[in-house]
């Protein structure tokens, strides 16, 4: 090739102008902000079904605890305490990677920490006797403790009990 022909040929080819480029990265920026955008909603919707998950295993196993009166119980777990207390081979033993608390989940631990707060038979939180319970989990999509009842905690609401939902077992 001569130099005549490299320099007729630059002249008539061309490439992309400076708006072309912008226009593609602008495009491309759009699309990257709906990405980032739609998967931190997945994960929220992810750990939320994470705690919600935890927080019905620690509902039903408050029920197999009541269930179980040949094992002596008969009644809710009056305490958090005496979930953990429980051998993993008893009735109601909570499973290991569940944090079970008095104190509300916030969500730097709301995958793992459940609240549970038991309900007596005339009312008293965290009484000996419990009838019902009330089982707190972080909500991340909302940014909020959720609250389920359980036992006559869905009929009889017991003093100090927080605004919750229906059961879920």
């Amino acid at each position: 090739m001569s130099f005549n022909n490299i320099k007729t040929r630059m002249k008539t080819e061309r490439g992309f102008t400076i708006v072309e480029l912008l226009i593609v990265i602008v495009v491309i920026g759009i699309l990257a902000a709906i990405t980032i955008v739609a998967y931190n909603g997945v994960t929220s919707r992810a750990n939320t079904t994470k705690s919600n998950t935890n927080a019905v295993t620690v509902q039903k196993k408050a029920e197999a605890y009541n269930a179980d009166t040949a094992g002596g119980n008969g009644v809710y777990p009056a305490t958090a305490a005496i979930f953990t207390g429980l051998a993993a081979t008893q009735l109601g033993a909570i499973p290991a990677g569940i944090t079970l608390t008095n104190a509300a989940p916030t969500a730097a631990n709301g995958q793992t920490t459940i609240q549970y707060i038991a309900c007596a038979v005339g009312g008293t939180a965290n009484a000996n006797t419990a009838d019902g319970y009330y089982i707190g989990y972080w909500n991340f999509t909302t940014s909020a403790v959720v609250y389920v009842a359980g036992g006559t905690s869905t009929t009889n609401a017991c003093a100090g009990a927080p605004a919750h939902t229906a059961s879920t077992s």
